[in-house]
């Protein structure tokens, strides 16, 4: 695993395991499709919210279509005390499962 970022073979495998799964995309991409256990929190609102809902939890994984917006608030919620990583390449790179609605 890099400094914040964790690839999708190392879900997949089991070598990583997020204590929480924070899904940044709007709540119509997130019922398309997430990541098990993934709990929607749009960019939008994430820094508003993201504290309180992350109080208490071990490793967070945030997760968004591309990477980039999820390494952003990666380093932000890092910055907070918050064990936090981002999904390298975001649900565009994904080649696992994911649960609908």
């Amino acid at each position: 695993m890099s400094d914040l970022g964790v690839e999708g073979w190392q879900l997949q495998c089991g070598e990583v395991e997020p204590d929480c799964v924070l899904d940044l995309r709007t709540e119509s991409q997130f019922g398309r499709g997430r990541l098990a256990s993934a709990q929607n929190v749009p960019y939008n609102r994430f820094q508003a919210e993201a504290e309180s809902m992350t109080q208490g939890a071990g490793m967070i994984l945030l997760v968004d279509e591309g990477g980039a917006r999820a390494a952003e608030m990666a380093v932000w919620l890092s910055a907070r005390g918050r064990q936090a990583h981002y999904l390298v390449g975001g649900l565009a790179a994904w080649r696992g499962p994911l649960e609908r609605t």
